[in-house]
């Protein structure tokens, strides 16, 4: 029986893209890998470059797919890379201008498009934003339409946000409003429509999509963990406060409200580090920046180091299609106390290797971590769990899930 060739596109590529570029590699069946910019840091222009435009295009080599099937539309892309620290981004990269982030999508998404005509794969594997002229041309072919939904489905997010700011105004500034235009809202719902069969990475995604696609349509695969990093057992005494993590952006959507108002309630139980960009002013934000550690931006490894130095991972997102960071922190040994709405929740072990607790709850937030700190007992063993559970799920478990569930929606 002959294996299904399978093309795979993603303007910007991340780690769950490039574990699913693996299965498909190792296995076979992968016919080609469309991106924007797959960079080679052995090229000599890398050296030339400067030192944080070369680290930008590094993270975008994919050593995943084999360098032969990799094709690339990179110029739109490295011009919209290339103007955001001028005075310019704001002129082309904004709403859906050529230069913008839907622009390059669209113009990416219509050389994919081309491409079947020619290949003639028998599935085309895509991604949110990027997949409608893809997915009409390959519907006119017979091609195999997959759709990875990343996030939660815009409706359910517009309607949570309307909501969230009748309920907690003091924060109603730092919703992200959908921006995308009606137009750009209905191209979204197409490529659903459009799709033979849709993934996502939690039971939180299928949830959202409610009636909008049939759920037969629907599979969970959840993503992975990274690899276990050898960490001290963590010290039982409770004199020291309990050091607490949050890594994400400084917004609602996120829960950072929730969070501030259960930090406070502790007082001097805790300590508090914040990794994540400042969305726009905030009193209740702007206070804890000057009085907490915060960390604007940080490599990934500092990342992982960070989360070293801590004691328990928080993320109480409103909703998160699946949140990496949580098992992120997992492997680093943290405890992670999240909502339900995060989608890497499916995967937590509430009380063993961490606690799933209301939405928009920061009772129930500063409850979890008043018994963390005041059990260092309890804290030593949700950590070692943790690590227990990242090695189950592996992001080599996520590639023959993949594998698998793919294999079994293919003809």
């Amino acid at each position: 029986m002959n294996k299904p060739r399978v093309l795979v596109s993603h303007p910007t590529g991340n780690q769950n893209v490039r574990n699913a570029l693996e299965s498909l590699a190792e296995r076979g069946m992968l016919a080609e890998f469309w991106t924007t910019v797959a960079w080679d840091a052995k090229t000599r222009w890398s050296r030339l470059l400067p030192a944080g435009m070369r680290t930008l295009l590094e993270r975008r080599a994919y050593a995943e797919a084999p360098r032969e099937r990799v094709r690339c539309v990179p110029w739109r892309e490295l011009v919209r890379l290339g103007v955001k620290p001028t005075l310019l981004n704001g002129l082309l990269t904004s709403g859906e201008r050529p230069f913008s982030i839907v622009g390059v999508y669209r113009h990416f998404d219509a050389k994919v498009a081309r491409r079947l005509r020619s290949l003639r794969p028998d599935v085309v594997y895509a991604y949110e934003g990027g997949a409608r002229e893809t997915f009409r041309e390959a519907s006119r072919l017979g091609i195999k339409t997959v759709y990875e939904l990343t996030s939660s489905y815009w409706y359910w997010v517009r309607r949570l946000h309307n909501e969230e700011a009748e309920r907690s105004p003091e924060f109603a500034g730092l919703l992200q409003n959908l921006a995308d235009s009606s137009r750009h809202l209905e191209w979204k719902d197409e490529e659903l429509a459009l799709a033979d069969h849709i993934f996502v990475a939690s039971e939180h995604v299928r949830r959202t999509l409610g009636d909008a696609v049939p759920l037969g349509k629907i599979y969970v695969v959840h993503y992975g963990a990274p690899a276990i990093r050898r960490r001290e057992r963590m010290a039982t005494e409770s004199a020291r406060p309990l050091r607490v993590l949050f890594v994400g952006g400084l917004v609602q959507h996120k829960g950072i409200g929730y969070l501030l108002d259960a930090i406070d309630r502790l007082g001097s139980e805790v300590e508090l580090t914040l990794v994540g960009t400042r969305f726009r002013a905030n009193p209740r934000v702007d206070e804890a920046l000057r009085r907490w550690r915060w960390f604007e931006t940080l490599p990934h490894g500092r990342v992982l180091d960070v989360m070293m130095d801590s004691d328990v991972l928080v993320l109480p997102s409103l909703g998160e299609g699946f949140g990496m960071v949580v098992t992120e922190a997992l492997a680093c040994g943290l405890p992670v106390i999240v909502t339900p709405n995060v989608g890497a929740s499916d995967l937590v072990h509430d009380g063993q290797d961490g606690f799933v607790v209301p939405v928009c709850s920061a009772d129930a937030i500063a409850e979890r971590l008043h018994t963390l700190q005041r059990d260092r007992e309890l804290l030593a063993a949700m950590s070692r769990q943790a690590q227990a559970t990242a090695a189950e799920q592996s992001w080599e478990r996520y590639r023959g899930n993949f594998a698998k569930t793919l294999g079994a929606v293919l003809p």
